[in-house]
């Protein structure tokens, strides 16, 4: 009986023990855990999106995973971006500076450029690229590629950042002015031909630069708004570029005597030339051709 009890207050005293024992030793192990936190945390001093535009800062393109790591006893945020240069880039970002430590480019080039995406939009819609961006979709990366086209709508195009194929075209009729539309505004202000047009941006407004060849025998370069129509600029680009239509018509009348019913000048085989009809002497109708640069009749 005494044994039983002895035996049973030493059993007892030693699950006493091993329960005290064990509860100091979980304290240890949660005081440790709370530690490694405190410690991660004050080694994160700036947050994972900071670190995200850090590494955008330092490449142009978008962010394909960002973690934080301990590298060499220093905790980094390790951001995998896919630059626009179409390259996948590898950056540590030190989680107490926020400054990038270290920086690896993959040597292959994966995905298509941003040039390149925009020469594809461009391929298949002239005009100008108001702004792009590489973005995923659907899991899959693409460059999404808007542009101001020459039609006068704004089309969006998808493009796929492996292949290069556009997976998607999205069009917004009459956004702003067409170039046909610019050319009258052109012409309207100045009598001539239509020598070149482009649409750019310029301080921050898209305008289409339309250069005339104009009757007065010089060239004009005018500056037309691309929402608005108004023209911004004008400027003289060439004077004594080439003959005057006055000029064109006294060519002519020397060539075939009468009465000058209509003349144009045009571009014809490369070449710019006065449309010149008269009305002759016989009262037939007869279409003489004066090149713009030099005078000569054309046959």
């Amino acid at each position: 009986m005494n044994i039983t009890k002895v035996l049973s207050g030493a059993a007892l005293g030693t699950i006493i023990s091993i329960s005290s024992f064990t509860s100091a030793h979980a304290a240890v192990i949660q005081k440790d855990d709370a530690s490694a936190k405190v410690e991660t945390k004050q080694q994160a001093s700036i947050t994972i999106a900071k670190a995200k535009q850090v590494a955008l800062n330092k490449c142009k393109g978008t962010v394909q995973s960002a973690q934080m790591k301990k590298v060499n006893g220093t905790y980094v945020y390790v951001v995998k971006v896919l630059g626009e240069d179409g390259k996948q880039h590898t950056m540590n970002v030190n989680c107490d500076s926020g400054k990038v430590v270290k920086h690896d480019v993959q040597k292959k080039q994966s995905y298509i450029s941003k040039s390149k995406a925009h020469s594809l939009a461009l391929k298949n819609c002239q005009g100008a690229v108001q702004s792009s961006e590489l973005k995923k979709e659907n899991g899959v990366y693409v460059y999404v590629v808007k542009v101001l086209g020459e039609d006068g709508s704004l089309h969006s195009f998808h493009i796929n950042g492996e292949n290069g194929k556009v997976a998607k075209h999205e069009q917004k009729k009459q956004a702003h002015l067409s170039k046909t539309k610019a050319h009258q505004i052109a012409l309207n202000k100045y009598k001539g031909a239509v020598q070149s047009s482009e649409l750019k941006k310029e301080n921050g407004v898209y305008i289409y630069l339309v250069k005339v060849l104009g009757e007065d025998g010089s060239t004009h370069t005018i500056h037309v708004n691309c929402d608005s129509g108004k023209i911004v600029k004008q400027e003289v680009q060439k004077k004594n570029a080439a003959i005057t239509k006055t000029k064109a018509h006294q060519i002519a009348l020397n060539k075939c005597k009468g009465t000058v019913k209509s003349s144009a000048l045009k571009k014809e085989n490369g070449k710019y030339v006065y449309v010149i009809k008269i009305t002759a002497q016989n009262h037939t109708e007869q279409t003489v051709k004066v090149n713009a640069e030099n005078g000569s009749i054309c046959k």
